[in-house]
């Protein structure tokens, strides 16, 4: 066998190209005997400009029973045993390649795993003790036309190996597009249908089909709808598809939550414009592909939760407590005496005498329109019994509550029941008492058992020249209640006390005030002696 390298000239450089010159009757002869014709690793040459890589990023292995071989794949045959040959080679315009030595072969439009057919049973005839294979070294470019709904349609370049999604992008993809029933036109005149939703919720490759050279993709617009709401890992709307059944509806959603009832899956359907039915199904029949209805426009599927499913009650105890955090809670079992056992206990600087539960009360569905009338009026504008409505409907909505820990330790019936969400702050004895308002030096004074509120003002300092010095406030830290000092007969740690201001009045408003009493004097006065 003769076998020649010769020196080609491919775009402007001097390159190798393996040429063979010898008819198949002289390799095969080769093959049956001259091993000493056997080149060495570097006397086949392969074109540097064939065998680069592909021109885009690929999705992964190609499927040889899905890849159709076209116009600018290079292919590369290769002889391995006897005789160790690599002839690379690629497809022309019009399908067809031509393999030096062994002539003309029509490989366009074949699967690549028919196209090793064709060359296997044109060369492996022709010779002895030779392996043949057939490879794809480099993917081809081919074109496809996107039309439709879509922001820039037109022509797209893309790989041979491409799916409908990679040449279609959702960002691609104009507002109110059809992303279920994208049409893929082949020049065969056949059409597959891709469902872009489908694909990318649930990974299935039927839904994305390969590209074909010269596909046109048309995207519609979206006009058929179904729902899925209620137990699923994506409630919503969403474009009815092809292909889609009960089953493919509940896919879309994510699948049902581990909180779903197993029987209760209900199925709204429209059989008119304005009457519909309903349909009962087991969402474990849906989850197994078992066969369904097939879906409808305006089709509603409801899922329903277990009640109180994986439901655990807790309660956080803060502050002055030896383990503060967040504990379990027997649902209307576990009190507040549980709670401080669990966190260990409260610290030496606890104050027992306070502690502060809050808890969020719970809200009307549809609000409280009288308390909603009455914080829009003024306190002239309101009755008294209007005003007394007001207060105790604001005190009704109020969470914090405040517990004597050493009452509830004499008294088993004050240790009350906790709920889910409650927090419990025990705060830290305060040895104060605080001053504020018309003194001298209003702030903390040290607590003593032994004052009253007015010895407490005079350890502020004493009443500045403007205080009412007969309208003295005591605000209870235990309690929250004002009153006024003289209805106090002990001040206790963390209470404040308030010295308002006098009232300024001028001489005008002390004459009328004279007058009108003057007036009043005179009108009893009057009516007596008639």
């Amino acid at each position: 066998m003769s076998v020649k390298l010769r020196r080609i000239r491919m775009f402007g450089s001097a390159v190798l190209a393996l040429s063979i010159i010898a008819p198949a009757g002289r390799l095969q002869a080769a093959a049956m005997g001259q091993n000493d014709l056997a080149p060495s690793s570097d006397s086949t040459v392969v074109s540097s400009e064939i065998v680069s890589g592909p021109r885009g990023p690929a999705p992964g292995p190609v499927d040889a029973g899905v890849y159709r071989v076209g116009p600018g794949d290079v292919l590369q045959l290769n002889f391995s045993g006897r005789v160790s040959r690599a002839i690379p080679f690629s497809v022309g315009p019009e399908g067809t390649a031509f393999i030096p030595g062994w002539g003309l072969f029509k490989l366009g439009g074949l699967t690549l795993v028919e196209a090793r057919s064709v060359v296997d049973r044109n060369v492996r005839t022709q010779l002895r003790g030779v392996s043949v294979d057939l490879s794809l070294v480099r993917v081809r470019t081919m074109r496809i036309y996107a039309t439709g709904a879509l922001r820039a349609p037109g022509a797209v370049d893309v790989i041979a190996t491409s799916r409908v999604t990679d040449a279609l992008p959702d960002s691609d993809l104009a507002p109110g597009a059809s992303r279920r029933n994208v049409e893929v036109r082949h020049a065969d005149g056949s059409i597959e249908v891709a469902d872009l939703e489908r694909f990318l919720r649930t990974g299935g490759l039927v839904d994305n089909p390969y590209l074909r050279d010269g596909d046109v993709v048309h995207v519609g617009m979206a006009s058929r709808f179904v729902e899925v709401q209620g137990a699923v890992a994506q409630p919503g709307r969403f474009e009815l598809g092809p292909r889609d059944s009960l089953s493919t509806l509940l896919a879309l959603a994510g699948g049902a939550l581990p909180s779903a009832r197993r029987d209760g899956a209900l199925v709204v359907r429209w059989t008119s414009p304005s009457v519909s039915e309903t349909l009962r199904c087991r969402v474990d029949d849906l989850e197994r592909g078992a066969p369904s209805v097939p879906a409808r426009d305006g089709d509603r599927l409801y899922l329903y939760f277990i009640p109180d499913f994986h439901v655990m009650e807790q309660a956080t105890i803060m502050g002055e407590v030896r383990a503060p955090g967040t504990y379990p809670l027997a649902t209307g079992q576990t009190r507040l005496s549980d709670l401080v056992k669990s966190c260990g206990g409260f610290s030496p600087r606890a104050d027992l005498s306070t502690i502060h539960l809050y808890r969020v009360p719970p809200e009307a569905v549809d609000g409280d329109p009288e308390l909603e009338r009455l914080s829009r009026l003024s306190r002239t504008e309101m009755t008294g019994a209007e005003y007394e409505v007001l207060r105790t409907r604001l005190t009704e909505k109020r969470g914090d509550f405040r517990i004597d820990w050493n009452r509830l330790k004499d008294s088993p019936e004050l240790d009350i029941v906790l709920t889910g969400g409650d927090v419990v702050q025990v705060d830290p004895i305060r040895a104060s008492v605080r001053v504020e308002g018309e003194v001298r030096r209003p702030g903390l004074v040290q607590y003593d058992a032994n004052l009253g509120a007015a010895a407490y003002v005079q350890l502020a300092g004493g009443f500045s020249n403007r205080a009412a010095t007969n309208k003295v406030l005591v605000t209870r830290r235990l309690t929250g209640q004002t009153l006024r000092a003289h209805d106090v007969e002990h001040v206790a740690p963390g209470d404040m006390i308030w010295v308002p201001e006098k009232p300024e009045t001028t001489v005008w408003q002390s004459v009328q005030t004279l007058l009108l009493v003057a007036a009043q004097v005179a009108t009893v006065v009057i009516a007596v002696r008639r």
